[in-house]
């Protein structure tokens, strides 16, 4: 007889994306060549100057402890980074610098959620929020939201009547994964009123804000009233906007109330980030920018060849993405669910792709894919779903 595991740490769920990887190498095992569209993960090496960074700090000795909130000259970085680009006007004191995104949605569940409170997490919605919020003591809430010939689109209206008196946070995904869209004014607008009017707090996830192409923006939540600005605390990192996924290297932009309570989280829980990543990332904020350009240069190439192959493959719908690397295909429902659908593809044809059913019951008749691969993988992974497709 072994000591009892915790209820409450299994009662979370495990990760789509990874039970597909793993069913893929078992099959790669038996000599199945595998196309994997499942994966979030850039394939370009990180930025030079990133790693030459990395390397000197190393060289320096810089390998001890920093202080929980994150190295100084990084947060200074991140100040005129969020400046700059994003229009964010905050000092130093606000940023908090964590163990990638991951580090940073965790820590501010914990900072802002009681035992039973509730978030809406609007649907369809990264897999990982849901679970953070179990674990941190809350109770995610789905909001689904309605499409626009096959395009997801945020109607505050039915993020409002989702809202109860144990709400207390909506997350909020722009660039959005896994639809591809990035949210206009007038949508981030709608959502900030509801949180305004029920006194909400806004954790807006950021991590794709780089990643936006031609005749798109990216529009913080927080830069769209003063009021917004007061209750949203930001969560991103560096992981696909400078391809450092493997570096863990995130940080919350948080109000001035809050950014206290998530650094004394942040040292209870991890001390602080890997230092001498730290001192990687001022590099890449300092010097990483044009290989940035480079790589949603070639995402847009590798966008506009998913989307035109997708939508040659009869009942298919695909909207050209407008951010992120992922591409969301609608298929017809006389198919069957999308789990049912992406393990028959990758049983038969070898093509790793992110069953809809993932990401909400709205989102059941939809397949993910990324596009953070090679244009000639996406040319072999798209042939051999013209092959399979369309299901009888």
């Amino acid at each position: 007889m072994s000591p009892k595991i915790s209820e409450f740490a299994q009662s979370t769920g495990g990760s789509t994306v990874v039970a597909m990887r793993r069913a893929a190498d078992a099959l790669e095992a038996k000599g199945m060549k595998i196309v994997d569209f499942g994966v979030g993960e850039p394939d370009f090496d990180v930025p030079p100057p990133v790693s030459e960074a990395a390397i000197q700090a190393i060289q320096q000795g810089h390998g001890k402890y920093v202080d929980p909130a994150g190295l100084p000259e990084l947060r200074a970085a991140i100040v005129d980074y969020e400046r700059t680009r994003h229009g964010i006007k905050v000092d130093s004191s606000a940023i908090v610098v964590t163990n990638g995104s991951y580090g940073a949605l965790s820590t501010i569940m914990r900072a802002v959620l009681d035992p039973g409170d509730e978030v809406i997490v609007i649907e369809p919605f990264w897999g990982p929020y849901r679970q953070m919020v179990k674990l941190s003591g809350g109770v995610p809430v789905a909001a689904a939201m309605p499409t626009v010939e096959g395009r997801f689109i945020v109607e505050a209206d039915r993020i409002a009547a989702a809202v109860t008196p144990k709400t207390r946070a909506i997350i909020v995904n722009t660039p959005w994964n896994p639809t591809g869209r990035v949210l206009y004014r007038d949508e981030l607008v709608g959502i900030a009123d509801v949180a305004e009017k029920h006194d909400l707090w806004i954790i807006a996830d950021e991590v794709y804000s780089e990643l936006v192409y031609e005749g798109s923006e990216h529009i913080s939540i927080s830069s769209v009233s003063p009021d917004a600005a007061s209750r949203t605390v930001i969560a991103t990192s560096l992981s696909k906007s400078f391809a450092m996924t493997g570096w863990r290297l995130g940080y919350c932009i948080a109000p001035e109330a809050l950014a206290p309570v998530l650094t004394k989280i942040n040292h209870i829980t991890t001390r602080c980030a890997a230092s001498i990543i730290q001192y990687a990332a001022v590099a890449a904020f300092e010097h990483g920018l044009p290989f940035v350009e480079e790589m949603r240069n070639e995402y847009m190439e590798r966008r506009n060849a998913v989307a035109r192959g997708l939508n040659q493959i009869e009942g298919v719908i695909c909207p050209l993405p407008e951010g992120t690397f992922y591409a969301l295909a609608q298929i017809p429902g006389a198919w069957g669910g999308s789990k049912a659908v992406a393990d028959k593809l990758l049983n038969e044809s070898g093509v790793i792709l992110t069953p809809g059913s993932a990401y909400g019951a709205s989102c059941d008749h939809y397949l993910r894919l990324s596009f953070a691969t090679s244009l000639e993988i996406i040319e072999e992974g798209i042939n051999r779903l013209r092959r399979a497709l369309p299901l009888s």
